[in-house]
């Protein structure tokens, strides 16, 4: 074997393990990116559908998210809406309670919608605001926009 041929051969060798070293180093890369990917995709279609996962968070009971779902539907069902109108509940068992408040009437996407202040007091403190936009669909739900 020629001195020139030994160097194409020796060459070809190094190039082969750079190669093999990238795709390694990149592998990961490459797997992290596709799985964070995944992760938003199967998250985000959960938040826009159900708020909070069904849940308005830590502290609260089964019982007080039903009272709370409750009080929810009973403002957006109450026309017109109106700002300032509010609605309540109160779980005795639990000591937790809240109001939901309309504090903006307006139209999105050919939409009603209104703009509340979900007020939450927990047992376990402290008390958490949130404002959510409702918007009553074409088939009259109330969904969050989002």
């Amino acid at each position: 074997m020629t001195t020139e041929a030994r160097t194409d051969r020796e060459l070809g060798v190094v190039i082969s393990k750079i190669q093999r070293r990238r795709m390694r180093s990149q592998s990961p890369r490459w797997l992290v990116a596709v799985l964070a990917v995944l992760l938003l995709l199967t998250a985000t279609p959960q938040a826009q559908v159900l708020p909070f996962h069904g849940n308005y968070g830590p502290g609260l009971s089964p019982e007080d998210n039903r009272l709370l779902f409750e009080s929810v539907a009973r403002l957006n069902a109450a026309e017109p809406s109106q700002v300032g109108r509010s609605e309540a509940w109160r779980n005795p068992q639990t000591k937790s309670h809240g109001t939901s408040t309309i504090l903006k009437v307006f139209h999105s996407d050919a939409m009603e919608c209104h703009l509340v202040r979900h007020h939450i007091v927990a047992a376990r403190p402290p008390s958490r605001n949130y404002r959510l936009t409702w918007c009553r669909t074409a088939t009259r739900e109330w969904k969050t926009k989002g």
